[in-house]
């Protein structure tokens, strides 16, 4: 018998477990534990400065009234790789890929500068942040980072990183003309500068009002 359940955005499974008679002759029994699911990513945080005119810049797009699910300021990130559903005995093997990666890797700058949507202006899914990493480093910790987490069973991704960070996701188009027209003054606006020290393992709690993001580890750069 196995069963899921939810609590608190984490999934729980029931794993049958089988305890073996003796030589007595004692009947088998049968046990279950719980095996906790976690929800997490791999990303690189910003500074503050960075966060709060990025949030500006949020407020000034809502007033387009277009139909966005804003991603709340405290939770603006760049996600360098996304995990999902796993087990969390897996958290320690999940922070040793990320030091055995990240071990020869000294800090970086990145330049967050303009802003646009995906996949086309003509077809907005999502408001995005540009960043400008010249030395292409994000796009390399992505890389191993995919290529090592699939050992431990998370998914492999086909589509090419394109370093952004996501401001919000649209759902509608309603007004999202509006939108796209001050996204346009926008487009080369720069946000500031960021010096990158660490990557940091990230929980994601799931609940009708929005997601809460916990950092679980952080790894320094060399």
């Amino acid at each position: 018998m196995t069963g899921i359940a939810t609590q608190k955005g984490c999934l729980f499974s029931l794993v049958p477990k089988f305890q073996l008679g003796n030589e007595k002759g004692d009947a088998f029994g049968f046990v279950g534990f719980i095996v906790m699911k976690v929800r997490l990513f791999i990303a690189v945080e910003i500074n503050e400065e960075i966060r709060k005119k990025l949030a500006e810049f949020q407020n000034a797009l809502k007033k387009s009234d277009a139909d966005v699910g804003w991603v709340a300021p405290e939770n603006l990130h760049i996600t360098l790789k996304f995990i999902g559903n796993i087990d969390d005995g897996q958290v320690g093997a999940i922070v040793d890929i990320i030091k055995e990666i990240v071990i020869h890797i000294k800090p970086f700058d990145l330049d967050y500068t303009g802003v646009g949507v995906f996949p086309t202006e003509k077809n907005p899914r999502i408001v995005f942040a540009n960043i400008v990493d010249t030395a292409g480093v994000l796009a390399s910790l992505h890389e191993k980072l995919d290529n090592r987490l699939m050992a431990l069973g998370v998914e492999h991704e086909d589509r090419k990183f394109v370093a952004h960070l996501t401001l919000g996701r649209i759902r509608s188009r309603r007004n999202v003309m509006k939108l796209i027209e001050k996204l346009i003054t926008f487009r080369n606006v720069p946000f500031g500068a960021d010096h990158v020290t660490q990557v940091v393992l990230m929980k994601s709690d799931l609940s009708p009002d929005g997601p809460t993001y916990t950092q679980l580890h952080g790894v320094e750069l060399a």
